[in-house]
């Protein structure tokens, strides 16, 4: 059995939350102390579930020891769905759950994952402990897995390696590192997006529609309602592209390029409208219009974390300037 391990405490309850330490148990180190694993145990009739509902009802858990027939909820003779984890606490299927942590210090911080476990009738106290620390005793445990830096997708039923559009601006890292990264990076960007579509992308495109319905007879966002954006992971600019409606040729995809600084549109002007008759679900022809000027030469790129960073393709086909004037640039008002 591990020892409490005040460290991997000390370490942990600096860097998340409390709740999430509650029955702290063990941690142990890597022999160079740059990684560690730590451990939770919390019988459910302990705690008030309320207060942990949050923690506990987050997407991402698994559960182990735990009868599976009494998970499913049937809502007809041949069809059925899971139990929420409300249910399975409050009907007693749960009797506990854990936190399991893994560390990794790299270029000068912490960076850490939970995992969270629940635990059956079929599985006592010690027999979880048990579970959760089942694999420390693999030769290369602290090289392995979430700590591992070759971590990769294999395409199906071969030992090709699967191109991981998210992974590759982090290769190198621990997988932990770069998963955490990743998600960082995520939410950055989705807030962003969100907050210029509602700021100054959706007021923009209505003043066009408004003021040229001729040539814009409507716009049609690639996911959901925000618009898609390309933009450098400063975010002092980025392009706006939508497919539109014109009046009498049909539909083509339309690029705009937005500053920050100044807080004005122009047209970008370098990718050559292709018209089509019917309106179409778009990735591949903003890729098509990409490819050829930059390092985005797959349609994943376009609902990832991943910013456009190559620096040529901004300085030599967005920004570039002419006697003074930009090349590919018109000015919208």
């Amino acid at each position: 059995m591990l020892s409490y391990n005040t460290e991997v405490f000390t370490i942990l309850e600096r860097r998340v939350h409390a709740l999430d330490l509650h029955g702290y148990y063990s941690g142990k180190f890597s022999p160079d102390k740059a990684q560690f694993v730590g451990y939770t145990y919390v019988p459910l009739d302990s705690i008030d579930f309320n207060d942990y509902s949050f923690t506990l009802t987050s997407p991402g858990y698994s559960f182990t020891g735990v009868d599976l027939e009494k998970t499913k909820k049937y809502l007809d003779d041949h069809s059925y769905q899971m139990k929420t984890v409300e249910e399975c606490v409050e009907q007693g299927i749960y009797k506990a759950f854990s936190m399991r942590f893994q560390g990794t210090y790299y270029e000068g911080e912490w960076f850490i994952l939970h995992e969270l476990v629940f635990f059956g009738e079929q599985m006592t106290e010690e027999g979880a402990k048990a579970f959760l620390s089942r694999s420390e005793d693999y030769p290369d445990y602290w090289n392995a897995g979430a700590f591992d830096a070759r971590w990769e997708l294999k395409v199906p039923g071969t030992d090709q390696p699967m191109r991981d559009i998210e992974r590759e601006e982090f290769t190198g890292m621990p997988w932990l590192v770069s998963h955490i990264k990743i998600e960082h990076k995520t939410k950055v960007n989705r807030a962003f997006e969100q907050y210029m579509n509602v700021s100054v992308v959706h007021p923009f495109l209505e003043r066009m529609r408004i003021r040229s319905f001729d040539e814009y007879t409507e716009f049609m966002s690639l996911f959901g309602e925000n618009y898609t954006l390309v933009f450098p992971e400063s975010k002092a600019y980025f392009l706006l592209v939508t497919m539109a409606g014109h009046k009498t040729q049909g539909y083509r995809l339309v690029w705009f390029f937005y500053d920050i600084g100044s807080g004005k549109f122009y047209r970008w002007t370098y990718p050559q409208p292709r018209f089509t008759e019917w309106s179409y679900h778009y990735p591949e022809d903003v890729i098509m219009d990409l490819c050829t000027i930059s390092d985005w030469d797959d349609c994943r790129m376009l609902n990832s974390s991943r910013t456009m960073d190559d620096q040529r393709f901004w300085s030599e086909y967005v920004l570039k300037k002419e006697e003074g004037q930009y090349r590919w640039l018109e000015e919208t008002d």
